[in-house]
């Protein structure tokens, strides 16, 4: 076996440093040996790795949907299959239905919730990198109207192709409320309780119950938002000020009915202002409502250092005017000059201590 060096010219001989063997010892790597090949040159052997067998999943459930029993309403079917799917480990969902007339019959056809395939729409809103609860599963029940209060339930497919789970809290229709819990979540929006507490309520009247806090967000969304009917956010917030009896004045943009400012504030902060009046905190927000608004908060202190929240006002700026125009307000709700603030407290937002400097002036 011969060897060959790389990057030498053909019939050329090299002596002294260009020795071959001077060349062999440093660069071994250079050297390619023609002919035949040892057992220790070859690759190592790498054992090929199966990938693991696919396992397909097949839940029978026929049996436990297939009843002879006549249902009086639609209601009540769909109430039966829920709480049978509830108990073994899944739930349904209306696929088609159809309330009947012109000839046809009224009926409903219930699927899995992880029935069919995942849509993807052209605008996308998610995230790119999202999963899907839809795995195809071919379980199908369909209920018919026989005669009038006489609803029949029929199995067209029992399989699943999916295992069933023990805990149902991430799937979206069990954790519906019913109408009794939607009541009882409405008064507690009407009481102002925070969600976590409306939460943990719910959970203490029924123990058997898979609702979420989203759940709780949004009906509580839905019951704020059938309160506010047609009515938009400005007309919506000056009728609470009127039911619920606030003092509150409005200024509009000059030759038009926009409003451009709010200030509100209740009966029982103006009996404690015109009590303690000696110190005013005013402190403005920089558009972290809902709004986006400058919203001003007039704070005053007791004599038991105890703080209150005298008024608040809604800005369309952050201007010298605009604060002006709230803190008049504020004065107006005093019922004499004696009372007004002898020390008036603000952050370094500088049209608040514009302000403050020309009230002082003024005084």
């Amino acid at each position: 076996m011969r060897p060959v060096i790389l990057g030498l010219g053909e019939g050329k001989r090299l002596s002294g440093k260009h020795n071959p063997i001077w060349l062999f010892r440093l660069m071994p790597q250079m050297l390619i040996h023609l002919g035949g090949s040892k057992a220790e040159d070859a690759p190592p052997h790498i054992p090929h790795v199966l990938p693991p067998p696919v396992v397909v999943v097949c839940i029978d459930q026929r049996e436990h949907f297939t009843t002879k029993h006549k249902f009086p309403t639609q209601n009540d079917l769909l109430e039966w299959v829920g709480e049978k799917a509830r108990k073994l480990g899944f739930s349904t969902v209306i696929g088609k239905s159809d309330n009947g007339g012109n000839g046809r019959s009224a009926f409903v056809t219930l699927i899995c919730e992880r029935g069919g395939s995942y849509i993807e729409y052209k605008r996308k809103i998610r995230r790119e990198i999202a999963g899907s609860v839809k795995c195809e599963c071919s379980f199908r029940l369909r209920g018919c109207l026989l005669t009038p209060g006489e609803w029949s339930l029929k199995v067209g497919d029992g399989k699943h192709n999916h295992d069933m789970t023990d805990v149902l809290k991430v799937h979206k229709t069990v954790g519906r409320l019913n109408p009794n819990e939607r009541v009882h979540l409405e008064e507690m929006v009407d009481s102002n309780v925070p969600p976590r507490q409306m939460l943990t309520n719910l959970n203490k009247r029924n123990r058997t119950i898979s609702t979420t806090i989203k759940h709780v967000y949004n009906a509580s969304y839905r019951y704020r938002r059938s309160i506010r009917g047609t009515r938009n956010d400005m007309q919506h917030l000056l009728k609470s000020l009127v039911d619920n009896g606030y003092v509150y004045h409005c200024r509009k943009y000059p030759d038009s009915k926009v409003v451009s400012d709010v200030f509100w504030a209740h009966p029982d902060s103006i009996k404690l202002f015109n009590t303690f009046s000696t110190v005013l905190v005013l402190d403005s927000t920089y558009k972290t409502n809902k709004y986006r608004l400058p919203l001003l908060e007039f704070v005053g202190n007791t004599s038991t250092m105890k703080t209150l929240s005298i008024a608040f006002a809604y800005m369309m700026f952050e201007r010298q005017d605009n604060v002006y125009w709230a803190l008049e307000w504020c004065r107006e709700m005093l019922h004499s000059k004696d009372l007004y603030p002898k020390v008036v407290v603000t952050n370094q937002d500088n049209a608040l201590i514009n302000v403050v400097e020309y009230y002082n002036k003024q005084s």
